[in-house]
């Protein structure tokens, strides 16, 4: 296994989105150097985003992701394929991404206690106003929960931590968990479309991380553009999107995945807090 060499950093407002960008031809016409310069974009801040010029057969060319990736995540709107048409073209009672409206920010499968942990976003047409991707860093989150709360961090890694629940779906689990020194995230606000329930012992610390995440310094947005596919790192980066008028013709395709492909060996997942916590995380882990 080829272990990565790159340290994976924290970003903020001002991180320059532009760094991230990739350009190729196409996901399945990418040369072995655009490959490496996908792998290490991804490495270093847990997302990247390849600019592809050839949209001729972009359904296809999400679907060749695969071939890095693994297996497609699966999503109760999902296709024969595993896509997920992200749109407000035909609302669905409990699903965000069938509406106009803000989409705060949150991981995906927070409802399942196995959540996949590459996420994919494809642009098929942008909306001219609104709708704009959100992301934030799951480290800096951490590290500020653990400067105010120093003492009370690793509530948020017990096993009962939070408790998320949409329609027929529920999971309790950690909102951090915890690999040796590595951590991951698995989070969701009260967003209206699903139920969000922190425990007791956890609720102070809880709305702190929401309150690190809804300020704008601690987030940045941009617009995805016609081809433009997101990739990130589901157990290190939060992601949403601003509201935008119903009348747009704004449509993403989304496509999640296992990480069991063949560059995942390679791959950083999580992160390393930079603020160490006074108490032990495993402590938490069986309660």
């Amino acid at each position: 296994m080829v272990v990565a060499q790159i340290t994976r950093q924290s970003f903020d407002a001002a991180f320059p989105v532009e760094s991230q960008i990739l350009e190729i031809p196409s996901v399945r016409r990418m040369s072995l150097m655009q490959q490496r310069g996908m792998l290490d974009r991804f490495d270093a801040h847990g997302f990247v985003i390849l600019r592809c010029l050839d949209l001729s057969d972009s359904y296809q060319d999400l679907l060749g992701l695969g071939r890095y990736f693994g297996n497609p995540a699966p999503h109760p709107r999902a296709d024969d394929q595993g896509i997920v048409g992200i749109n407000a073209f035909k609302r669905t009672a409990g699903f965000l991404g069938s509406t106009p409206a803000e989409h705060l920010l949150h991981t995906d499968g927070a409802f399942r206690d196995a959540p996949e942990k590459i996420i994919t976003l494809q642009c098929v047409t942008p909306a001219a106003i609104g709708g704009m991707t959100i992301l934030a860093s799951a480290q800096a989150a951490y590290d500020h929960v653990a400067r105010v709360f120093p003492d009370k961090i690793e509530l948020l890694s017990r096993a009962d931590a939070l408790t998320v629940t949409r329609t027929s779906q529920s999971s309790t689990q950690a909102v951090f968990t915890c690999s040796g020194e590595w951590r991951g995230i698995k989070f969701r606000m009260r967003d209206g479309a699903a139920e969000v329930a922190p425990h007791a012992d956890a609720q102070e610390i809880f709305e702190e991380l929401c309150r690190f995440f809804e300020a704008p310094e601690n987030r940045f947005q941009f617009r995805l553009e016609a081809g433009d596919i997101l990739i990130a790192d589901n157990t290190a980066i939060v992601h949403g999107r601003t509201s935008f008028a119903p009348h747009e013709p704004r449509n993403m395709r989304r496509l999640n995945f296992d990480a069991t492909g063949p560059a995942c060996a390679r791959m950083i997942f999580g992160f390393l807090p930079s603020v160490s916590s006074e108490a032990g995380s495993e402590a938490w882990l069986d309660r």
